[in-house]
């Protein structure tokens, strides 16, 4: 089943794993793409960290308590992607077909000023059914296919093959996967 990988910074995600950001801005995403996408979170400070089913950012934290609650560096939840829209400017205000302006910052956790200045031209993704992982992913747990030229020497012409590769290092921004349906 195909899926995206998603890269977030840690100050972003909190809000997305907190229930109060339900719509992500990015400059390039896949237009026609419905499905789930897997949130990594970067490992940029400030620290996100979970405490009785609800996440927080710390600056610092005592190295001994550290381990095991920084969930920095992996992947730590998956939402259901439904809907995507242009964002487009009117009269210098940021907005989309169903959403005005106030309404685009209010549920992206973005202000009115940078929505105008940054999001211009961008593509406002709705999300919906967080499901947050008890036990956060690996990066090695997903994988992605990768074409691979073959030439089988002078009698045929080269041809291109894929190749399963495990995901090693995060997306700068998205990136495609490929996952096993779970069997319920």
């Amino acid at each position: 089943m195909k899926a995206i990988l998603m890269s977030i910074r840690p100050q972003h995600l909190v809000n997305i794993l907190n229930g109060k950001k339900t719509i992500e801005l990015r400059k390039r995403f896949p237009s026609d793409f419905r499905g789930w996408v897997y949130l990594y979170c970067t490992k940029a400070k400030p620290y996100l960290i979970g405490y009785f089913g609800r996440y927080f950012i710390t600056d610092y934290l005592d190295p001994e308590v550290k381990d095991g609650l920084v969930k920095n560096g992996l992947v730590v939840a998956r939402v259901w992607v439904y809907n995507i829209e242009e964002t487009i400017t009117i009269n210098w205000d940021t907005q989309t077909q169903t959403l005005s302006e106030f309404e685009l910052s209010v549920r992206s956790c973005v202000s009115i000023k940078d929505l105008n200045n940054d999001f211009v031209d961008s593509k406002a993704i709705d999300i919906s059914k967080l499901e947050i992982f008890d036990k956060p992913k690996e990066l090695g747990e997903f994988y992605y296919y990768k074409k691979r030229l073959i030439d089988c020497g002078m009698d045929c012409p080269p041809y291109f093959d894929e190749v399963k590769t495990q995901v090693r290092k995060a997306p700068q921004s998205w990136q495609y996967i490929y996952i096993e349906e779970e069997k319920l």
